[in-house]
């Protein structure tokens, strides 16, 4: 139980530091923003962690080999994220997805989506590289697993913090711009292959 309050207070932590720094809190787009993050949270991301938890085996061994897990788990992401969210911008699926497109950029909107949105592409794209792994028996070291949990969230913060953060380099500011564009996250490995991958100074 309470490696399952560790990762939820990384995240929380995490998400909620980024948008204290970067967001103007009391701006009205923001706030609205900000409460249904919160909500997507308490309803979809707090429960799936525990319930990730209960089923998900704490392992202390191979602290060096499941760090060399992540860039396995950022590709998994990146792809599984591409091929969930591009679906979301047809007319079939758009009402589910137009909130996040909804008001003015910043890091509470990272999270801001439709709940349904929020379970599938954002915690699936989290944890599809680790039950991928897992299926074939490899277990990720708990602290890496904590290192996870921070990187995917500080990941998603600094590329909504609307080229605030110096680390940002606006490839998903132009998905919010332009829409039909930089689909995925990380590498942007999808798009590149479907020709979707548009660069700021283009």
């Amino acid at each position: 139980m309470h490696s399952s309050l560790i990762l939820c207070l990384i995240h929380f932590v995490c998400y909620w530091g980024m948008v204290a720094i970067y967001d103007d809190i009391c701006k009205g787009d923001c706030a609205i923003s900000m409460k249904n993050s919160f909500k997507n949270q308490l309803f979809g991301t707090f429960p799936f962690i525990i319930i990730f938890s209960d089923y998900y085996p704490i392992y202390y061994g191979d602290f060096l080999l499941s760090l060399g897990y992540l860039p396995i788990l950022v590709v998994t992401g990146d792809i599984y994220f591409y091929i969930c969210h591009r679906p979301f911008h047809s007319k079939l699926l758009w009402k589910f997805h137009k909130t996040h497109h909804t008001g003015t950029l910043c890091v509470a909107k990272a999270l801001d989506a439709d709940l349904l949105e929020h379970v599938v592409a954002n915690i699936g794209s989290f944890s599809i590289g680790l039950f991928i792994l897992q299926y074939f028996g490899y277990t990720m070291n708990i602290y890496v697993l904590y290192l996870w949990v921070a990187i995917s969230t500080l990941n998603t913060c600094i590329s909504h913090s609307n080229g605030q953060c110096k680390y940002d380099d606006c490839t998903h500011y132009l998905h919010h711009k332009i829409r039909f564009c930089n689909y995925g996250t990380g590498f942007y490995i999808m798009d590149r292959l479907f020709n979707s991958h548009i660069l700021k100074n283009k």
